[in-house]
């Protein structure tokens, strides 16, 4: 019925005018009037049928009727895909375009999948596209995107290095378990990786749900993964091209988290400096181009299907196998759950953030105590925190005081290191340096007593009159877990004041780590609790250190803990 009411309309226009049409010549041509052929540009012809049209206003819908569609049954798909498969496919909308029995058309874009799972999650602005094609399902837990269906394309995230190799997901834990361990970061074996950020890559985003799931039964696993945050942070790139641009494709040794189908491109491209990618020997995810209907309006949905046809047809699967995509679905070892994937990528937005830290350490007389042969509870303290230092990155700022009484005449504490960035170079060395040297020096103040109460309320004070909101603010205290200092203000004020200037709108939070066996647990639980920090007893050094990693991954929760 289309067609027929196409093929006459040159005739409607032609009563519109208030005339016949000539008949056609023999080959399909008309004749003129006079029984003569046209000799008149074209461009003069179609002038006159461009004014013919505006007049009688039924150019618009006849020509549509010509095309085989209504121009109000026209539908445009708005068709968002990762970046990396869009050359993929544009040969397969073509085709789409120009099917017949179809009055859809479809507008393929580049866009970033974080973006539009933003967008879908109802916190960013923007017009919703029809059909979306992100390179990972990973962001569907983001999202209610609508319909998702079957991937279309697939491609496993590997590790791309300089030369052959079976690569191993170690090369990512290495540094930050041997942090953990008391070890230098060279003391691990091989190079760092780089990583795309995983806050807008799903190919971070797939190495990180690896290393939870590597380090889920390693003793100290959660501060291997805060530490392999810190890792990440300080080497990450945007995207995988750009790790590539800053590593030289994987030239000098070095190692790239990134897509197999990121390194084919990289090849092609780039051919004079190569990179091999290897899935690890620990098995990995794969991006899985997920095709997902967002529009709930059907007759955009039933061109959406028709679209998926054609991107599932045998040349589309050509036109992606050409360009490095494995097809159709992957089938990975194991699919992580949406609550998994929420769960590792509020872990990495929060560890990202810097942390802003003044560390009090107790040197009263009870800090001397030995707790090893050779080693004194205060020395011990410093030794774990010399090791909790080395997982926080260059742009966390920290600072130290020690407290016993009349340090600074009548006052019972004093400030050894300002609060500064740790990568701040302080004279000839690092703030960071500066700190892992001064604690060295701690010495105990055999004849003092312990003001912990006044000096938590300076040093709560202290930070949160300097609060920034782009960081983690804390207060973190080592003692011997008992305030003993009559002149000092009571447990019941200290509280009070605790709980009156706490602000959930600029947190500060307090963690107490008390050594020994006469802490007084509870009036310290109650303390920190004020301020949604936690409490924590050691007993042995190593002890010390595990409360201590753990207490740096609480960073997770905070303030809400």
């Amino acid at each position: 019925m289309q067609k027929a009411r196409g093929a006459a309309a040159p005739a409607a226009i032609a009563r519109a005018r208030g005339r016949s049409l000539p008949a056609r010549r023999p080959g399909g041509t008309r004749a003129s009037m006079s029984g003569r052929t046209r000799g008149r540009p074209m461009v003069m012809v179609a002038a006159a049928i461009a004014g013919v049209l505006a007049l009688t206003g039924i150019g618009a819908y006849a020509f549509a009727e010509i095309a085989g569609c209504a121009a109000e049954d026209r539908i445009t798909l708005d068709v968002a895909a990762a970046p990396e498969i869009v050359p993929a496919l544009a040969a397969a909308v073509r085709r789409f375009d120009g099917s017949t029995g179809t009055c859809a058309r479809a507008r393929l874009r580049r866009a970033e999948p974080s973006a539009v799972s933003t967008l879908l999650s109802g916190r960013g602005g923007g017009d919703r596209p029809d059909v979306w094609i992100p390179d990972s399902t990973l962001w569907t837990a983001f999202a209610r995107p609508g319909d998702v269906r079957p991937s279309i394309a697939n491609t496993p995230v590997v590790l791309a290095t300089a030369a052959p190799a079976e690569p191993t997901w170690n090369l990512l834990l290495g540094p930050a378990a041997a942090t953990v361990a008391g070890r230098p970061e060279s003391a691990a074996r091989g190079p760092r990786p780089q990583v795309p950020d995983p806050a807008r890559s799903a190919t971070g985003l797939a190495a990180l749900l690896m290393a939870d799931r590597l380090v889920a039964d390693v003793p100290d696993g959660k501060a291997v993964f805060t530490g392999l945050v810190r890792a990440i942070r300080e080497t990450v790139a945007p995207t995988v091209e750009e790790a590539f641009a800053t590593t030289g494709a994987a030239r000098d040794g070095a190692v790239v988290v990134a897509s197999e189908q990121s390194v084919f491109r990289h090849n092609r491209t780039e051919p004079g400096v190569r990179a091999y990618g290897a899935v690890p020997r620990e098995g990995t995810l794969s991006l899985d181009y997920p095709f997902t209907i967002v529009t709930r309006d059907g007759d955009r949905v039933t061109a959406a299907e028709k679209l998926e046809r054609e991107l599932r047809g045998e040349r589309t699967r050509s036109d992606l196998s050409g360009h490095g995509f494995g097809i159709g679905p992957a089938g990975p070892s194991w699919t992580p759950k949406a609550d998994d994937v929420q769960r590792i990528a509020q872990s990495y937005a929060r560890l990202s953030l810097p942390t802003r830290l003044l560390v009090l350490f107790d040197i009263s007389g009870s800090m001397g105590e030995e707790v090893s042969p050779g080693l004194n509870r205060l020395q011990a303290t410093a030794q774990v925190g010399q090791t909790g230092l080395q997982l926080l990155a260059d742009d966390s700022e920290l600072g130290v005081w020690e407290f016993s009484t009349d340090l600074r005449g009548a006052q019972d504490w004093a400030e050894r290191v300002p609060i500064a960035p740790l990568g701040t170079r302080v004279g000839s060395i690092t703030q960071r340096q500066r700190i892992l040297s001064d604690l060295g020096r701690l010495k105990v103040k055999e004849s003092g007593d312990t003001a912990l109460y006044e000096t938590l309320l300076a040093a709560f004070r202290e930070v949160k009159l300097s609060y920034k909101p782009e960081m983690v603010n804390t207060v973190l205290v080592f003692t011997d877990g008992r305030n003993d200092h009559p002149g000092g203000p009571s447990f019941d004020r200290t509280l009070a004041d605790l709980r009156a200037e706490y602000d959930a709108t600029q947190p500060v939070q307090v963690i107490l780590q008390g050594f020994g066996d006469d802490v007084n647990v509870a009036e310290l639980t109650k303390l920190a609790e004020a301020t949604h920090g936690i409490v924590q007893v050691a007993r042995t050094p190593a002890e010390s250190k595990r409360l201590l990693l753990e207490a740096m991954s609480r960073r997770v929760c905070t303030p809400h803990c």
